[in-house]
């Protein structure tokens, strides 16, 4: 049986300057209708044609790698946790349409493994790849467990994607989801800004995939 597989990327970016140069009561994993085995992933902005998910919407894909940045102000360098903002616009929940995250502060991650065979594995996996560390052009890093998340959604207390921290130069597993679910959540950044770092522009590509064996 052929499996479909969408996804995309998040960049994380990080602006950094030093004095040497600155309405659910449980988390939201919903049943969705058996189909034909297939994997949806959304980080950020998505492509979901003819409406909703749940009104029969079509997911797609979308080459979009979306930035979670911040700039630290000369004064502020080393002096404890800055938010991150992002440059995808997405609030919306494309399962419903229903404004679950609060753009540009938080990150939209959603998605769903389907599968209407029973025998098949009963779980897909939702994981991220980052570096070790955040990079600038003079070769400068900043760890890339400096960088965490609170995860959240509008009207649901219980965070669907567990908040974290990077580990940085591996793998890490987010989430384990039913087949025949979605599941979405909203990511909120942070900088833990800890360290006296040389100025200029620290950048760092993770990767978001989710699999089924």
């Amino acid at each position: 049986m052929t499996e479909k597989r969408f996804g995309k990327l998040i960049k994380l970016s990080l602006l950094a300057l030093c004095l040497s140069a600155a309405q659910f009561s449980h988390a939201f994993v919903v049943t969705i209708n058996p189909g034909p085995r297939s994997l949806f992933l959304q980080v950020g902005a998505g492509a979901i044609t003819g409406g909703n998910f749940n009104n029969g919407g079509t997911p797609g894909n979308n080459p979009d790698v979306n930035i979670v940045s911040t700039i630290v102000p000369f004064a502020n360098v080393g002096a404890g946790s800055v938010a991150m903002t992002t440059n995808s616009n997405v609030s919306i929940s494309p399962y419903d349409g229903f404004t679950f995250c609060s753009a540009p502060t938080q990150m939209y991650v959603g998605g769903y493994y389907r599968n209407a065979n029973s025998g098949t594995p009963a779980t897909a996996n939702l994981t991220v790849t980052s570096p070790a560390a955040l990079t600038n052009a003079l070769s400068n890093t900043i760890p890339f467990n400096a960088i965490s998340w609170i995860s959240s959604g509008n009207g649901d207390p219980v965070a669907t994607i567990p908040s974290g921290t990077f580990v940085g130069g591996a793998t890490q597993s987010l989430l384990t989801v039913a087949r025949n679910t979605w599941f979405e959540s909203c990511l909120r950044f942070n900088y833990a800004n800890a360290q006296i770092a040389p100025s200029g522009t620290y950048s760092g590509l993770t990767t978001y995939t989710l699999t089924a064996p």
